[in-house]
């Protein structure tokens, strides 16, 4: 009897310094890692995050700032959150945890928090402007874009990027003030092949456009459209359109709300040159086809960033 009783008294001993983890191993959540967060063109933010084990649902928390103020605005089983409920222009800071429901002891388990991310809610663009050359007048030519009062074309056929800054096309595109701009300049330029220095020159000009623009709506977005890939037998070097593009690229993805797309994903053959079905009898203009393919690109990119 007295050995029963010294065991019990063992086993009380343990139990009390050593307590059981009567929850598990399972009901431990790591705290979710988001992946991406997605500003769309309908003026929503969509979270994307990895499942956590042992989750059951998921916590959205949102604040206009980065440290407190935090509120909860949703639940959700998935692992994939859409904020519909954000102001337009207006910039938010977001952390999830995760959180699962222990029965044998009779409590919720959460997960700490995720990182903190934050993301700027879009505006719904009422007004959409097409700027540039030729190509750009093709858009009209072909019967791609119907102009109305939320939709216009501001192009010319053969202008040059420093002759566009000088026209009333820009006056009258800066008049407009589009909520989204897709611009595209430069092919005009490449002809003969220009010298470094005077691609700096055409890129400060182009510069001077975006910003001439952004004076006039802040807010706007604007995609830049590279050179597009000419022809094969074309008099104008893929080379120099490349080096051209790479640097155009770089300049003007420093300006506020500036977007870059280049077209060579979408229309280059395999040896980088402009693709013979899309390509006119002059190797520099386009087909139908490539305004299909490029303004099927152009709203896939629109809708979220």
């Amino acid at each position: 009897m007295k050995k029963l009783l010294y065991c019990i008294a063992i086993f009380v001993l343990v139990v009390i310094l050593c307590p059981i983890n009567v929850y598990g191993k399972q009901t431990k959540l790591k705290k979710p890692a988001i992946g991406s967060m997605v500003a769309t063109s309908k003026a929503t933010v969509e979270l994307i995050w990895s499942p956590v084990k042992n989750a059951q649902k998921y916590e959205i928390y949102r604040s206009v700032k980065k440290k407190g103020g935090y509120e909860k605005i949703g639940t959700t089983k998935k692992t994939v959150y859409v904020d519909k409920s954000g102001k337009q222009l207006k910039t938010y800071y977001y952390k999830i945890r995760a959180v699962c429901r222990d029965k044998t002891a009779n409590r919720t388990i959460y997960s700490p928090y995720s990182i903190v991310m934050k993301k700027k809610v879009r505006k719904i663009a009422k007004k959409t402007a097409y700027a540039g050359d030729s190509l750009m007048v093709g858009l009209v030519n072909y019967g791609k874009i119907k102009e109305t009062k939320s939709q216009r074309v501001f192009a010319e056929v053969g202008i040059t990027t420093t002759r566009y800054y000088n026209s009333d096309l820009l006056i009258q595109l800066a008049a407009y003030k589009p909520d989204r701009l897709y611009i595209m300049l430069g092919v005009n330029d490449m002809a003969g092949n220009p010298s470094e220095s005077s691609m700096n020159t055409i890129i400060s000009y182009y510069e001077a456009i975006l910003k001439t623009c952004i004076a006039g709506n802040p807010d706007m977005e604007i995609f830049v459209i590279g050179v597009s890939p000419v022809g094969k037998n074309s008099s104008i070097s893929m080379k120099k359109v490349n080096y051209y593009n790479t640097k155009l690229e770089k300049k003007l993805l420093a300006l506020k709300n500036v977007y870059y797309y280049d077209l060579a994903l979408d229309l280059s053959d395999e040896e980088g040159y402009l693709a013979a079905e899309y390509a006119a009898s002059d190797n520099l203009h386009w087909t139908s086809k490539a305004y299909d393919t490029v303004l099927k690109a152009l709203r896939e990119i629109v809708k979220g960033y």
